[in-house]
Order: C-alpha cells, then structure tokens, then sequence
C-alpha cells in the first residue's frame, strides 16, 4: 500500500475544497485541459486528448489519482506547513461532476473525523498537488502524529480535571461564594467585565468564583476564606488556567492592561 500527501486549493493559495471532499468522502483533483473527461476511458499509456496541454507536475498529479491511487493507501490532507486530515482510499478512481464539488476526478476515502492538525514541513514534494511519500517521511508524519495526539489528550485531561475541581470547589463553599459575590459589584477582577452591562436581566448578578490557590496542590484540607476567591469573567477564568500552576490574578490584569487597545 501507498501513502500520499495531497493539496486542495483552487490554484496557489486559492479557496479550500477540503470541506467539501471532507463532506462527499472523496480525494478530488480537476484540470481545466480535462476537465470533463472521464479518465476511467483511458490509461497512462493511453491519455485522453487534452493531456499534453498539461505541465508535468498537472501529469504526475491526475495520473496519481485516476491511475495510481489503491484500495487501502493513506492520503495526508495537506494545507500549507500541516497536515490537517488523513483518511483511506476505499475504492480506486471514478468520474462524477454531478454535485457542488466543482472537481471530477476522484478516489472515495473514509476520512478520519478524529484527527489532530500536525505542523510539518519538508515531508513530500514541495511543489505537487499530489505527492507518493517515502517510507521515511510516512513514519516522521506517523511520529508527529502520536506525538499531537499525546498532547491532546494530556490538555484534554488537564482541563477535565481542572473543570472537576472548580465545580467540586464551587459546590462546597457554596455560601461562602455567595457572601462574597453579595459584597462585590459582579465586575471581573481582572478585565472589569460586566455581565449585566453587557448582556442585560439574563447577566444580572453573574460572576465565576476562582480559587486563588490552586486545590490540586494542596496536601491537605485546609479552610477557606473570602479572600481565598477571585470573580472573573469566563474570558479571564479561561486564561487563568492557559498555564500549570494557573496565572496569578495580578500577572493576568498586568497583562490586559498591557494589551488593551489604547484610547481613540
């Protein structure tokens, strides 16, 4: 089986037909030249008329996907300096201009609907719409990879825990929270944020509890108080916990302040 990276953009830096190869689970490629030519009529040894208007990197492309391409190969979405999806061709190529995907030459693929874009450079031809990978470069792509997906996983289960503990912390100290949102004006600590301003009666009297210190990091039960609890906005609730052990309130308005659009 054969592995290949493939681009879909109309021209250089032109619109993406990733969404729609994505939505029929298909890999598409078209040619003004042939177009409308069902390649299925011809063979590379063969080519229909119209092949020889082609520049050779046009060629190499076409022909990969109407001849080349195998039941069971893996194609690399490619966009720019990443690899944005991965799917497998199911079938080998057929010829249909039937629908809004403007590109008739295609492979069916099974696109992968879990995947994770991958920075990558220097794998595959620089230049080709469509690209045969070397075995090298097959495992660099499948070692980034794991590695991004790795790191998903790792954010994904950080946030989770760090959602549980919030709520865990907001459903013990229930009163106290309140008693301190009661003597607050509900603006945010740090952005000065307000709900009820900015979104009417649905905002009124809206605001997030945040624990200043950091429950996971406790090594044993301790009391807390009403200073222990900053009101944030979900914005700054959201940065606050960008980074393990989660920004300090102060470090956060600091760094508002600093990027806050200037006056006109």
């Amino acid at each position: 089986m054969s592995s290949w990276t493939m681009r879909f953009r109309r021209g250089m830096g032109g619109t993406s037909m990733w969404p729609l190869c994505f939505k029929y689970g298909v890999a598409a490629i078209t040619y003004g030249p042939v177009a409308e030519v069902d390649l299925k009529k011809f063979s590379k040894e063969k080519p229909p008329p119209g092949w020889d208007e082609l520049a050779p990197a046009q060629k190499f492309s076409l022909k990969s996907v109407a001849f080349d391409m195998m039941e069971g190969d893996t194609i690399y979405v490619r966009d720019k300096g990443n690899i944005v999806a991965k799917g497998e061709v199911t079938g080998t190529y057929f010829f249909d201009n039937k629908d809004e995907l403007p590109w008739a030459h295609r492979v069916p693929v099974n696109w992968d609907t879990d995947f994770p874009a991958v920075s990558i450079d220097n794998i595959g031809s620089i230049q080709s719409t469509v690209c045969r990978l070397q075995q090298t470069d097959i495992i660099k792509v499948e070692n980034l990879i794991r590695r991004t997906l790795k790191i998903v996983k790792l954010n994904e289960a950080m946030e989770g825990e760090i959602f549980q503990k919030e709520a865990e912390f907001r459903a013990r100290n229930r009163a106290l929270i309140e008693s301190k949102k009661a003597i607050s004006d509900y603006k945010c600590e740090v952005c000065d944020f307000d709900f009820f301003v900015t979104y009417g009666e649905i905002g009124k009297e809206y605001i997030i509890a945040h624990h200043l210190a950091p429950i996971g990091k406790r090594k044993k039960s301790t009391k807390t108080t009403l200073d222990d609890i900053a009101l944030v906005c979900a914005n700054c609730h959201a940065m606050i916990h960008k980074t393990d052990p989660p920004i300090n309130i102060n470090d956060l308005r600091k760094m508002f302040n600093h990027y806050e659009d200037p006056a006109p």
